[in-house]
């Protein structure tokens, strides 16, 4: 039997435990960390690299992109935490839209109010591991500012399936440009198990370097569970990587994220590991740098061009979109759909009933050609005189009334085609 005495020992050893562990997660003291000192040091190189609002310099738009599953919403959050002194906060989440995350600001040193030009992050998800037609008009729909914070991909699909490269180009490609890219950094797993997405590599290369020049870096997540120095088959997947996405050592990084792979209990949820938060800080150095920048800034691509192939023409490279039909009904090829064409039907209904009751009623009664013809035969009886062209009028008085067949069919064909027509005209080009 446990006395009293005992109890309040094993409560007193309970709280203790407990004060124990909330000392341990809350009053961690970062400046003592070895490596605290390296990410202060960066932290100010990232500052001088982007310049100040007083510099004259534009922010840099940095676009996110990679497999699903690779840890691009990990890895933003880590960066978010990085340039943070205190805890890491969760900032990116997983979805299939363009993101914007414009996550930091920092007072510079020259004025209280001279703030740091820190980049936006653009988290481009929804990306298949393809290097088609499609995925190359969907990068470059995002590279080139087109699309606006929290369009869905999958909505430019659809109209690249509805409408074909051209018209979504006249959808899209005419828009302003909300966030011109200015880097690239492509992320991807370590996990030698995992496939390696060389499709979609091979696309962003060339749509990087097609127009622009674009500056492309690579990463690769999941560090902490995969190490390449030991493993040959992580050696062989790193070396893959950087020469589908061409670029140099010095573009490439392997990082740890924050994630309960690293910490079980999640304790950077209250202070943060400056051993991680340096090897990120690493990597944006090079990403910032002035050193590296967009080799062709004016270049945009033609959008205008209407002699370049359909989606629909044939070619190697061209695949079926892979979309569901959206509410689970199959697309339609036509620029007129239920509403519209309810619109139209109650036109076209509205102008034959107009034609029938305008163009195909007499203008005169029967009651009163009647009248006229009965006097006409009076005067004709009783002084035997004519006047031309009255007495053929009455001799025929009854096809007055009968309406032309031949025109009215060719009044009716005209309401059903011509407002077809406009209607089609029309909707293309709002879609536009």
């Amino acid at each position: 039997m446990m006395s009293a005495q005992d109890g309040d020992t094993r409560l007193k050893t309970v709280e203790s435990d407990s004060d124990s562990e909330i000392d341990r997660k809350f009053r961690v003291d970062n400046t003592k960390d070895r490596h605290w000192s390296n990410k202060q040091y960066l932290i100010k190189e990232c500052q001088d690299a982007v310049g100040t609002i007083s510099s004259g310099k534009n922010p840099l738009n940095i676009a996110i992109i990679g497999p699903p599953g690779c840890g691009k919403s990990s890895l933003l959050n880590t960066i978010f935490a990085s340039f943070n002194d205190k805890s890491w906060k969760q900032v990116a989440e997983h979805g299939n839209s363009v993101t914007r995350k414009k996550y930091y600001n920092r007072k510079g040193q020259n004025s209280g109010d001279d703030d740091i030009l820190m980049p936006t992050f653009i988290d481009m998800s929804g990306f298949e591991d393809e290097d088609t037609k499609v995925n190359r008009e969907l990068l470059n729909m995002v590279f080139f500012g087109r699309l606006t914070e929290y369009e869905k991909i999958k909505d430019v699909l659809f109209c690249l399936t509805d409408d074909g490269i051209n018209g979504t180009r006249r959808k899209y490609g005419t828009r302003n440009e909300y966030l011109l890219v200015d880097r690239i950094i492509f992320v991807c797993s370590l996990d030698p198990d995992a496939p390696l997405p060389t499709n979609l590599m091979e696309c962003v290369r060339k749509v990087s370097k097609d127009v622009r020049g674009i500056p492309v870096f690579g990463v690769m997540t999941k560090a902490d569970k995969f190490d390449a120095k030991r493993n040959d088959k992580v050696q062989e997947r790193e070396k893959k990587f950087r020469e589908h996405l061409g670029i140099p050592l010095e573009r490439f990084t392997r990082i740890k994220n924050y994630c309960e792979d690293i910490d079980k209990e999640t304790s950077y949820r209250y202070h943060l590991i400056p051993k991680i938060d340096v090897a990120i800080l690493e990597l944006m150095n090079q990403v910032f740098s002035s050193s590296i920048e967009v080799s062709n800034p004016g270049g945009r691509p033609d959008n205008s061009d209407p002699t370049k192939k359909e989606l629909s023409d044939s070619g190697d490279d061209v695949k079926p979109v892979p979309v569901s039909p959206r509410n689970g009904r199959p697309k339609s090829y036509s620029c007129i759909n239920f509403p519209k064409l309810l619109i139209l039907i109650t036109i076209q209904v509205m102008l034959v009933a107009m034609i029938l009751h305008f163009g195909f009623k007499p203008i005169i009664t029967d009651e009163k050609v009647n009248t006229i013809c009965a006097n006409y035969d009076f005067i004709k009886s009783k002084h035997d005189a004519t006047i031309d062209g009255l007495g053929e009028l009455c001799e025929h008085k009854d096809d007055i009334f009968k309406p032309p067949i031949n025109l009215l069919g060719g009044a009716i064909v005209l309401v059903i085609a011509v407002p077809q027509m406009v209607f089609n005209f029309f909707f293309a080009i709002s879609s536009a």
